[in-house]
């Protein structure tokens, strides 16, 4: 039986998986923002962008692997 919560969720993964591997920027953006608020540590200052594109390409095979897992027929829980 197909979930269409899995699918949905397989979807917006690789979407935005997509997003930050085409567009760094803004991701990048808000992390300076976060450092600055003392919520979170940028790992820009030692890695550069390649850690936001490593980051959307992580999402997009977490998303593929999602909905590969439905489309076979592989439950998710």
């Amino acid at each position: 039986m197909v979930s269409v919560f899995q699918l949905v969720v397989g979807a917006i993964l690789v979407l935005w998986g997509a997003f930050v591997v085409a567009f760094p920027r803004p991701v990048i953006k808000l992390a300076l923002a976060a450092e600055k608020a003392g919520l979170a540590w940028n790992p820009q200052a030692r890695w550069g962008t390649a850690w936001v594109r490593l980051l959307g390409v992580m999402l997009c095979i977490g998303g593929l692997l999602t909905l590969g897992a439905e489309l076979f027929g592989i439950p998710a829980r």
